[in-house]
């Protein structure tokens, strides 16, 4: 450990909020062993190696997307989908195996690509496409590391709480950390738009980039990582930890007033009750959303068992992880959305073709009528787990009435089958549907004779709406700025639901946007669904809308 007699402060971009303080731990990552300047194969064999390396980083990748969307969301875990996109991109790919055919071995021939297809991104001067630089560098590096043996980075992880500083973090480098005792990162270089820097906002880490290279002397000297003030403070002085001892103070206030929340009705001032749910991904976030006093889960994500599985999930296997779910809840309501395989979330064994547009092809709801047997299998599983619990049955991506009607004939087909055998369910188990298509907001006046309730997808309906792609972050701005055709189709299927006497809520992103909570709560909203860590300080604020 270093002795500093005076602090060292070092400036950086802070990428996330909030500060914390303890050892720094840094992490180095080694070179591969194998250079340029090693004798090549055949083409053949190279190009052989090449080609076997890509297969072995799509698993990984594909264990990486399985393994964030279950512990973190779905949201962040398309980084390792776009990672996937990229190993199969024609330039970067095609230019690694031009390099072969010149006579490089298959490590340079990756490196040398990922450096020019990166200086391509890079020229072209936008900070998204800069973003998508780095990640060429990312998949780059991932490769090198395959074809020479090199595992990931060293990192012997302090049993202590600390901040790690390093020189750059891949995405999956960040998902591994043990956040035990994980206090927060530092990286000389990064971008904010950059896909480790999603990753580091979701898991709630104070996070510093842009600081330039640090001296590893400071390896294991205590630090204060501050993010609001974009700030590394080595051996802070006793003003800093003044500062900082504050900061605690008032972040613990901050926290125990949103405690005092828990277990009062979420009533707004005027009186009027909105239900306050969750959203989870998976049974195990059931406590969570508990934890926080969500009312109920207003959706859960079902594809975890999909996505995770090498094979169709059986039924015995839907039925215990629904279950646990609706166990997790102590009796309060879970909404378990139906399978939204499809567009950005697949699974090899369903074998969907190529799509030209995945984001408007075969997916969700249509994927399912298309494939009764595994749609049916589901409902059972769901049906079976409503016997232990409040189950409500929401089907995504609806753009008319006949899906509706089509899924409720399997539907009935279900319930029979279920009396046939003497399964238990709740006879009065509810189907609801998802707002996330203009159609489904337009043609919301006969959708709601047809179902019990609405529940507003943002995410895509602002996607279908304002014909911009989600994923881009390029277009980020874009759709903040022009929510207001989205929120006249929320209105309009707002009174549509209420006219019928139907419920609807929100399950998207923009139901955690406090700034348009009171404009909810006014056009009649009567239930909201966020991320469990979200629960108490939304409560908050509707407890002061009128």
């Amino acid at each position: 450990m270093v002795i500093t007699h005076e602090p060292v402060k070092i400036k950086g971009q802070g990428i996330s909020g909030g500060a914390a303080k303890g050892k720094l731990h840094f992490l180095v990552h080694r070179e591969t062993r194998e250079s340029g300047t090693g004798t090549p194969l055949s083409p053949e064999e190279e190009l052989a190696r090449l080609s076997s390396a890509i297969e072995k980083a799509q698993a990984q990748l594909s264990e990486l997307y399985e393994n964030t969307a279950r512990t973190i969301g779905e949201k962040e875990a398309e980084i390792f989908r776009i990672h996937s996109m990229l190993l199969d991109d024609e330039e970067f790919r095609g230019t690694a195996e031009n390099f072969i055919s010149q006579g490089m071995n298959a490590v340079e021939a990756v490196r040398r690509s990922g450096e020019s297809v990166a200086e391509i991104f890079r020229e072209l001067g936008d900070d998204y496409l800069s973003g998508r630089a780095q990640d060429i560098k990312f998949i780059s590096d991932r490769l090198c590391r395959i074809l020479t043996g090199d595992g990931e980075a060293e990192s012997d992880e302090p049993d202590e709480p600390y901040i790690l500083v390093s020189d750059d973090l891949s995405p999956g480098e960040t998902v591994r950390l043990d956040r035990r005792h994980l206090l927060g990162f530092v990286t000389f270089g990064g971008s904010a738009n950059s896909h480790t820097a999603i990753l580091a906002r979701a898991l709630g880490l104070p996070a510093l980039i842009g600081t330039g290279e640090i001296d590893p002397i400071y390896d294991g000297e205590s630090a204060i990582i501050d993010a609001s003030r974009g700030e590394l403070i080595i051996s802070p002085g006793i003003g800093e930890l003044d500062r900082f001892a504050g900061e605690v103070r008032k972040k613990e206030a901050d926290e125990a007033r949103l405690k005092s929340l828990i277990g009062r009705p979420t009533v707004t001032r005027s009186g009027k009750k909105i239900k306050l749910y969750a959203n989870i991904g998976s049974p195990g976030e059931a406590d969570a959303a508990y934890r926080n006093d969500a009312e109920g889960v207003g959706l859960l994500r079902s594809e975890f068992l999909y996505l995770s599985a090498s094979d169709y999930p059986d039924e015995e296997t839907q039925f215990t992880a629904y279950r646990e779910a609706v166990a997790g809840m102590h009796g309060r309501p879970v909404v378990i959305r139906t399978l939204d395989i499809g567009a950005d979330k697949k699974a090899d064994y369903f074998a969907l073709p190529e799509e030209e547009n995945p984001a408007l092809g075969m997916r969700a709801i249509r994927l399912c009528l298309s494939r009764p047997e595994v749609f049916k299998t589901q409902l059972r599983a769901i049906c079976r787990a409503s016997a232990f619990g409040k189950v409500l049955i929401m089907l995504p991506m609806i753009v008319s009435v006949d899906e509706v009607r089509k899924a409720k004939r399997i539907f009935v087909e279900v319930k029979n089958e279920l009396r046939y055998e003497c399964l238990a369910f709740d006879e009065d188990i509810r189907l609801g549907v998802m707002i996330e298509t203009p159609a489904s907001a337009i043609m919301s006046d006969e959708l709601a004779r047809e179902v019990d309730f609405f529940s507003v997808g943002t995410n895509d309906l602002i996607q279908y709406t304002l014909a911009a792609d989600r994923q881009n972050p390029a277009l980020e701005e874009l759709c903040r700025d022009n929510l207001e055709p989205v929120m006249r189709l929320i209105e309009k299927a707002t009174e549509s639901a209420h006219a019928n006497g139907k419920w609807i809520g929100i399950c998207g992103e923009l139901a955690a946007d406090l700034s348009l909570t009171d404009r909810f709560v006014s056009m009649g909203i009567d239930e909201l669904s966020v991320s469990p860590p979200t629960v108490l300080p939304l409560r908050e604020k509707i407890l002061g809308c009128h």
